[in-house]
């Protein structure tokens, strides 16, 4: 018998080399000075960008119909020229700055409204089928992709248990050990889900947790999770031919690896496991959430004024307001995040579910999606039930202190009798000091044949005395 050999660093396989392009989208309505309206990955074919990518993204941050948009540069020796960009035979775009455009409107004047954060953009709705299945108003290859369907064995399984049996796997990896649910619209977001009525695409949209549906669940390895948590990957259908038409081929791309060389090399434009029985709708809506992040859209970070697309909640509408960045950012969230936080998140470095809105702030941390690891403090929240084992209060809330202050250190090691001075507990009392303490006591605050209750003394951290008031059982206090 002899011992296998170390697995080989994925860096040292996979490796991407020199640091990844960027490809800058700009609002050309703006001036030079403005912030980039989106900023995507390059790392297709020999550092590009999926044209399909680029022009999706730009139509949903600018709110605008699939085919409303179009992508320009500007013209050579020309600043006041744009020449329109077609989608290229393979596909790719090249260049390294692009404007988008609204087709219908003069380009230099027209500030088209932009959509601050995922809480804003509502999602694209369209018709329903002759059989009565609603699709929604998708962009090609999106609504050429095809994912089979899957028919649960036991029909009373539902929601992430319906996920497991339907996966088995790690949809990327393939690997059975480590995995767990991952929701494709965010668990948090569920504000988000039942505004946009996206329970429609689930298998049990009557269910009150539409959001738990297997249609919204897919099983990933939890390190690949975490990474889909924190917006470093997502799917995508993506046509790796020159015709059109074609249909999409589901695979993971990567949307900024942020200093990671492993990422792009792994598992950019890597095909799926076999994935069926999910709602490409929530896939989609997946895909928009990832987008609104400030290291993709940096375009609100100056203190210029913008035109933007806001959701009014309360009216149920939209509608276009000019704003300054700062004020644009602290008008980002619509919803509360409804995710329970499964540990404490320190304010230096706030986990993505602290944020609500569906921006980033840029950290590493990143919420767990998995609805298991709920806290047992936020459960007895909500079920009104009593707290188990020992609780976690001091002495003075026992000592029935109402006025919500803390006592000082020494006081918090005192205990003052009815009618008596307050006495050291510190140190056992003497023989004497008790008899004549018990004595003071049974004459002062007996009222006919009621005694006052016997303090009785309770040690609940080790090295810390209380007392405190409770019935006697005993009796009388000793006369």
């Amino acid at each position: 018998m002899v011992a296998l050999p170390p697995f080989t660093p994925p860096a040292a396989t996979h490796g991407q080399g020199a640091a990844p392009r960027t490809v800058r989208f700009r609002h050309p309505a703006y001036p030079s000075s403005a912030p980039d309206l989106l900023v995507l990955l390059a790392a297709d074919g020999d550092g590009a960008l999926d044209f399909d990518i680029a022009i999706i993204a730009c139509c949903i941050v600018a709110n605008v119909g699939w085919d409303d948009g179009y992508l320009a540069q500007k013209a050579l020796g020309a600043n006041d020229v744009f020449q329109q960009v077609d989608r290229p035979n393979d596909g790719l775009l090249r260049g390294h700055e692009y404007f988008f455009c609204v087709k219908g409107h003069d380009p230099f004047s027209f500030k088209y409204p932009v959509i601050p954060s995922f809480h804003h953009w509502r999602f694209p709705h369209g018709i329903f089928d002759e059989d009565g299945a609603p699709r929604g108003n998708l962009p090609p290859p999106w609504r050429n992709l095809q994912l089979p369907e899957f028919v649960l064995p036991r029909p009373t399984v539902k929601g992430p248990a319906a996920a497991m049996e339907r996966d088995i796997t790690c949809r990327v990896s393939g690997y059975m050990d480590a995995v767990e649910k991952a929701h494709l619209v965010p668990e948090g977001e569920r504000l988000w889900f039942l505004s946009n009525r996206m329970d429609r695409y689930c298998r049990r949209p009557l269910e009150v947790s539409a959001i738990n549906d297997d249609k919204n669940i897919l099983i990933l390895r939890k390190d690949l999770h975490h990474l889909f948590d924190a917006r470093r990957f997502t799917f995508v259908p993506k046509r790796f031919g020159t015709c059109t038409s074609e249909s999409a081929e589901l695979v993971t791309h990567v949307l900024l690896p942020s200093g990671s060389p492993e990422l792009v090399g792994l598992y950019h434009n890597r095909s799926t496991q076999p994935i069926r029985g999910i709602s490409v709708e929530c896939l989609f809506a997946r895909f928009a959430w990832s987008l609104f992040t400030d290291e993709h859209m940096p375009f609100f970070l100056s203190d210029l004024e913008y035109v933007v697309c806001l959701w009014d909640k309360t009216r149920g509408e939209t509608e276009t307001r000019t704003l300054r960045g700062l004020d644009v950012r602290s008008s980002a969230q619509v919803f509360e995040s409804t995710r329970s936080q499964s540990r404490s998140v320190s304010p230096k470095k706030r986990s993505l579910s602290t944020q609500g809105d569906g921006r980033v702030d840029g950290g590493d941390g990143y919420w767990s999606d998995d609805g298991d690891s709920t806290s047992d403090e936020h459960e007895r929240d909500g079920l009104n039930e009593p707290p188990r084992g020992r609780p976690r209060k001091r002495s003075w809330e026992r000592l029935g202190r109402d006025d919500g202050q803390v006592p000082s250190l020494s006081s918090s090691f005192q205990s003052s009798l009815p009618g008596g001075p307050s006495r050291q507990v510190s140190r056992p009392l003497t023989p004497r000091e008790g008899e004549t303490a018990a004595s003071q006591a049974s004459a002062d605050d007996t009222i006919g044949n009621q005694r006052p209750p016997k303090r009785i003394h309770i040690e609940e951290e080790p090295g810390v005395e209380n007392w405190s008031d409770r019935p006697s059982s005993t009796g009388p206090l000793p006369g």
